[in-house]
């Protein structure tokens, strides 16, 4: 089943890797992957992060982490997307949360959230995010 959304909204916790719930009317899209399928988790979104980097600081802002939303006008999905972004920001032993995702963040946050997912979900739903990250520029 492809997986063309990025947020799985379920009723204990809201999770990053995920179904349709933010796909926009068609529902998800059927996808050819661009990972191999022997190619490690961490690996992909490490390549997700390089392409959503768009001004190659070595980290996201919350309005690059939004090209990762399928509908980029669906307002519930944005609303998700920042929940998630703030609770992947985390904070230090003696910082607080800074406002944007190293790639640590990024990578550690979505290897939990989609750890209930087949590999050839996540491969999907990776390759989904790498497509759009491709796609839009956001500086």
């Amino acid at each position: 089943q492809a997986l063309a959304a990025i947020v799985l909204q379920r009723p204990e916790k809201t999770r990053a890797m995920g179904n349709n719930c933010c796909s926009g009317p068609a529902g998800p899209a059927k996808l050819e992957p661009v990972f191999p399928p022997d190619m490690p988790r961490e690996d992909m979104l490490k390549e997700v992060f390089k392409y959503t980097d768009d001004d190659k600081n070595g980290t996201l802002s919350l309005k690059e982490y939004m090209q990762l939303l399928t509908n980029m006008d669906d307002k519930i999905g944005q609303e998700i997307m920042k929940d998630t972004f703030d609770q992947a920001d985390k904070a230090g032993w003696f910082a607080q949360k800074d406002g944007v995702l190293s790639e640590e963040e990024f990578v550690t946050f979505n290897i939990e959230q989609g750890k209930d997912l087949s590999d050839e979900q996540f491969r999907q739903q990776a390759s989904l995010w790498m497509k759009l990250a491709k796609q839009r520029v956001i500086t």
